[in-house]
């Protein structure tokens, strides 16, 4: 049985922002290579999203994102790259990246609707997943992560200043169920005209494996709020995998805010596809 695939990112992510979903392995190339290469699996991932919200505003802003993202696995180590393309629309106060950094977008929401567009910020990320010999039932990873402040701070893209996240996973298989908990935390760089707060993230949910082939997950998440001036978000997430066998999966997914400070709703797709 194929493993089940972890959720996507989301746009408040500090619990799952550097999170990419569990591929099968496939590792015919692998075996035929010599040298160091032949103990790594790489595998890439591109996704687009849409989110729309009001974020404690008077007017909604619309949120499209693009992410490639290349990983690294070698034996319990995994490790992520990636620096998304952004369209941000409209006044929000504050919107989130594809892995969960803070934008400040305008603090003079009265005004008209703005856009910009651009490459956000490089992050780079490293998830541990803890050997199975020492936890029984349980599966836990454990992650951290940090942005790099590439993208324009003149266009608003950035806040131009290091993030910092780290998060745990725990997860048991009951069957074809798997319910985790994940909890996390982004230090977020403060800027200088800018009220930015640590925020700590909780997800609880389960995946279900309806054959080998296809995977559902649902789950409810909260992340603690980043200003004074948005609230905490509160938000349902469900998603829907495939899983090929040459090493390919297609996942799309969509949330429903619960809150102001989370986008009313969202929706994306990922294809991911083992490069080896």
């Amino acid at each position: 049985m194929h493993p089940a695939p972890t959720r996507p990112w989301t746009w408040k992510g500090g619990l799952l922002a550097l999170l990419l979903l569990a591929l099968p392995s496939s590792g015919a190339f692998a075996q035929e290579q010599d040298g160091w290469l032949q103990d790594i699996q790489f595998a890439g991932t591109f996704g687009m999203e849409y989110s729309n919200g009001d974020y404690g505003t008077p007017r909604n802003t619309n949120v499209e994102i693009g992410l490639p993202v290349l990983s690294a696995t070698t034996g319990d180590f995994k490790f992520n790259v990636s620096m998304p393309y952004m369209r941000v629309s409209g006044r929000g106060l504050v919107v989130f990246d594809a892995t969960g950094n803070p934008i400040v977008v305008n603090r003079r929401t009265a005004l008209p609707p703005i856009t910009r567009t651009g490459f956000g910020d490089l992050n780079l990320g490293a998830t541990y997943d803890v050997p199975s010999s020492f936890l029984d039932d349980f599966e836990v990873k454990v992650s951290a992560g940090i942005k790099i402040p590439t993208a324009s701070t003149r266009r608003r893209l950035s806040t131009g200043e290091t993030d910092f996240t780290m998060s745990m996973d725990v997860t048991r298989q009951l069957g074809d169920w798997g319910p985790f908990v994940k909890v996390g935390y982004l230090i977020p760089g403060v800027p200088a005209s800018f009220k930015l707060f640590d925020t700590a993230s909780v997800s609880a949910g389960t995946s279900y494996t309806i054959n080998d082939n296809l995977v559902v997950v649902a789950s409810y998440d909260f992340d603690s709020a980043s200003t004074p001036l948005v609230t905490a978000s509160h938000e349902v997430f469900g998603s829907l995998s495939w899983i090929r066998d040459n090493g390919m999966t297609l996942t799309g997914y969509g949330t429903v805010g619960l809150s102001s400070g989370s986008p009313a709703i969202g929706a994306g797709l990922l294809v991911s596809y083992n490069l080896n």
